[in-house]
């Protein structure tokens, strides 16, 4: 544990900034006058703070597990386990409104991650098949490596999107280029990213996935560089194709941080133990080529419903980790390359009461499938060919007796394994070699079929107070029945966020939220341990994490 409680000199100065931010905010963003009606610009900046209190007390079953017991013994019950701040500052340029560039970028600091020194379990921990001992840290010198402290701690900042954009007409056909770092979003997906259209489109921010239950996927993308266009052939027909330059891997939150899922994930920690003393150090992953992903869709009108379809075929490396490669030498995250995905799209509104209906059907082709381990021999898991599909609705909400406004999300998620194609030794599905023996799906095996549920609620109410709106979004995800063959949900595992958001003159909100995570766990009596987390389905480490969180965010 850590003394993590507000300073005063960072209180004082966050209020500085804050003060500074709220009477900027006041006004709209920069907008640059350019002496030619012809040329705009305009610049745009947002700052937001968020500070985090841990609200429930350790599970010392799970802290007994060496896997989890660093994030868990950071920070004690009351503990602040975020003190941040964010900027995000966005310029763009436009000549004629359809030819121009954009860029943003970010910037960080979180004073909860002042003290970088790895807390551990005091006394014996549980090794997965290994004796009993003491806590080895995953990172050298109980220290959190640069990679860590930069994202977690900071200062620091990196660039987002950075691309030229530009429209014209091919004959008749209206055609849009982007080229540069910025994200593209297809399909209908909103809620599970894990089997829409979009999976794997673009890596994801899972730091701000994993603190902000119910963010929309198209959110959390992360910008990459490529080419991405978009012709209208016709008044019912449009065309959408893209092609990457850049290749990374979705961030998660690090080994030994509060909101991590385990100790060794994903690019921070720098070793993995295997039993008290011993370890094997985590060297550079097996990543794919920056070039090559690229896909192509198209769309169709119809009148009927206002509905659209569409067609997608898109080829990828998956910017998701296929798993842990454990060799006698060494540890390594490896992730998969040439992976397929057909998919059809339908939507239509207003339909259902008003709302709008969108479905996702995909095929994916050599996929990877979650594995017991990666072989040494050719850097491969299990691979297979799997369906998924999502379902959703989406309601703007009408003036009732209980609220004036607001916005309502559901959406289903379903998946299926159609074949195991490759080391199905390896593949951690029940009945396959990867799940040990006298394991199931309560411990994490995969089944055949997933069913997943994801909903999204956020009343409002109009100026309850002189211009503040308040509304109090809630969220939750939760696994129906099933583990997911590719990952992207477990039955019984659970997200949820419920809370008040005020909102001031359209500029400035404020909203306190309580969030919560679960997941089924196993227990065990281990001789020299006591009572400890044996495994469990989907994220167990967080099963002890819900936390208190209050943001104040403002733009200008």
């Amino acid at each position: 544990m850590i003394d993590a409680k507000l300073k005063p000199l960072s209180l004082a100065v966050w209020f500085s900034v804050t003060g500074c931010a709220l009477t900027v905010g006041a006004v709209q963003a920069a907008e640059f006058d350019t002496g030619n009606p012809d040329w705009t610009a305009r610049w745009d900046n947002t700052v937001r703070y968020n500070l985090g209190i841990r609200a429930e007390g350790r599970d010392s079953a799970l802290a007994n597990n060496a896997s989890y017991d660093e994030s868990d013994a950071k920070f004690d019950r009351g503990d602040v386990v975020t003190n941040r701040v964010d900027l995000m500052s966005e310029m763009e340029v436009a000549y004629k409104q359809y030819n121009g560039f954009r860029i943003s970028g970010a910037g960080w600091y979180d004073q909860a991650y002042e003290n970088t020194d790895v807390e551990t379990s005091p006394g014996n921990v549980y090794y997965p098949g290994a004796f009993p001992g003491t806590s080895t840290p995953s990172y050298n010198n109980g220290k959190y490596s640069s990679f860590t402290k930069r994202y977690h701690r900071g200062p620091s900042g990196e660039l987002l999107d950075a691309f030229a954009f530009t429209r014209f007409d091919l004959g008749e056909i209206p055609v849009s280029v982007r080229a540069g770092r910025h994200t593209v979003y297809w399909g209908n997906g909103l809620l599970i990213a894990g089997h829409a259209v979009s999976y794997s489109q673009a890596p994801l921010d899972g730091r701000k996935a994993v603190s902000n239950p119910g963010t929309e996927t198209r959110e959390i993308f992360l910008p990459l560089t490529q080419i991405s266009t978009q012709a209208q052939v016709t008044d019912k027909l449009s065309l959408a194709a893209q092609y990457f330059f850049e290749w990374d891997t979705t961030r998660a939150p690090e080994g030994g941080t509060y909101l991590a899922s385990a100790d060794v994930a994903l690019e921070g920690p720098d070793r993995l133990p295997l039993f008290s003393g011993v370890s094997r150090p985590l060297i550079d992953p097996v990543k794919p080529k920056d070039r090559g992903n690229w896909g192509v869709m198209g769309t169709y009108s119809f009148d009927f419903l206002h509905s659209e379809v569409s067609a997608f075929y898109r080829e990828f490396d998956d910017y998701n980790p296929w798993g842990l490669q454990v060799a006698p030498t060494f540890a390594r995250y490896v992730y998969a390359e040439n992976v397929k995905l057909y998919g059809l799209g339908y939507s239509a509104g207003p339909v259902l009461g008003g709302g709008s209906l969108g479905v996702d059907l995909s095929y994916r082709q050599n996929t990877s499938l979650v594995s017991s381990n990666i072989s040494t021999a050719d850097n491969q898991g299990a691979r297979g060919d799997t369906w998924h599909m999502v379902v959703n609705g989406l309601w703007l909400l009408p003036r009732t007796d209980y609220f004036d406004t607001g916005s309502l999300i559901t959406e289903m998620a379903f998946s299926h394994v159609q074949r195991v194609t490759k080391h199905e030794e390896l593949f951690k599905g029940e009945g396959y070699g990867g799940c040990p023996a006298g394991q199931d799906k309560h411990y994490g095996c995969a089944t055949k079929n997933y069913v997943g549920l994801a909903v999204s609620f956020a009343p409002q109410w109009l100026g309850v107070f002189p211009g503040w709106n308040i509304s109090t979004p809630m969220s939750v995800d939760y696994g129906v029945n099933g583990n997911a063959a590719t990952g992207g949900g477990n039955e019984g595992k659970y997200t949820w966020k419920a809370g008040v958001k005020g909102t001031y003159d359209e500029r400035v909100d404020v909203t306190l939220s309580y969030i919560g995570y679960g997941s089924e766990r196993k227990y065990a009596d281990v001789a020299g341990v006591g009572k400890t987390v044996v495994g469990g389905t989907g994220d167990v480490g967080l099963t002890d994490r819900n936390w208190v969180s209050l943001t104040l965010s403002t733009a200008f």
